[in-house]
């Protein structure tokens, strides 16, 4: 995400599961929701993406 997007992503949240601090190796799907660190700008841009 970081390398792609500039944004970096720092927890997962799936349903029905706890919250977990996001690896490298770290999967996501798309009823996932993310905590994610960066310029506002950027973060604009990556929460509006579809």
């Amino acid at each position: 995400m970081r390398s792609k997007y500039g944004v970096t992503v720092v927890g997962v949240k799936s349903p029905g599961e706890d919250f977990t601090y996001a690896r490298q190796d770290t999967k996501v799907s798309s009823r996932d929701m993310l905590i994610v660190s960066g310029h506002v700008d950027l973060l604009e841009r990556f929460a509006a993406r579809p």
